[in-house]
């Protein structure tokens, strides 16, 4: 008995003081913890759960935005190689076109010194309109190409 009021006595001394201390009970030999340190305990817990709880959602949310910006960064790269590639097409196809179009004006200039010479003129239209000079006779002889068709022509 004197135990037991010694314990009393201890628990009430320590609830004044507000520590927290179990309560024991003899008959079924059990401790009963007290109520108000059941509950901050549960509190404690409560409270680290919501900061676990927010901690990774804050992670999640992170972890969102980095991936949207790794995401749109990569299409973006994506879109800007594809124009470059068709840029570089273009220019090739241009620079290509450029030449032709340099070779082609070398020929005309050729062309235009010959139609500028009254002896090539005189050529082009023996060989061409079949006009002569004076005393000229004109044969014409068949193209390579005519030869061939009418062999062929003929062995068939």
């Amino acid at each position: 008995m004197l135990l037991k009021n010694h314990r009393e006595f201890r628990y009430n001394e320590c609830e004044r003081e507000g520590v927290h201390m179990a309560r024991s009970n003899p008959q079924n030999k059990t401790t009963q913890l007290h109520p108000e340190y059941n509950k901050q305990q549960q509190r404690k817990t409560n409270y680290q759960k919501r900061q676990r709880k927010v901690a990774r959602n804050r992670l999640m949310l992170m972890f969102g935005v980095f991936f949207i910006l790794v995401g749109g960064l990569a299409f973006t790269y994506h879109e800007q190689r594809q124009a470059l590639l068709e840029k570089q097409k273009q220019s090739t196809a241009l620079t290509e076109e450029l030449n032709d179009q340099q070779e082609l004006k070398k020929d005309l200039k050729v062309e235009i010194k010959q139609l500028n010479d009254d002896d090539y003129i005189a050529q082009l239209a023996r060989e061409k309109l079949f006009l002569s000079e004076k005393g000229e006779v004109l044969f014409t002889l068949p193209k390579e190409d005519e030869k061939k068709q009418k062999n062929d022509d003929s062995s068939n």
